[in-house]
């Protein structure tokens, strides 16, 4: 399981509710969740939106391979 659905999950929110909160489509989402694309690859924007809609750091999001 990757770093942002286990946070996504322990927020409570679905896909749907975090591409609203974030700005980010929630195709990339699932992209990133389902490891089709790399979020540490993601343009730094991105993955900060989605951090501070969870509540979280830029940091906790990506993945140590």
């Amino acid at each position: 399981m990757t770093n942002l659905k286990r946070i996504r999950e322990a927020a409570g929110l679905s896909q749907s509710k975090l591409a609203e909160a974030s700005g980010v489509n929630v195709r990339m989402i699932q992209y990133y969740e389902q490891g089709v694309k790399d979020i540490n690859s993601a343009a730094a924007a991105t993955v900060n939106k989605l951090a501070q809609a969870l509540n979280c750091t830029v940091e906790d999001l990506l993945e140590t391979h």
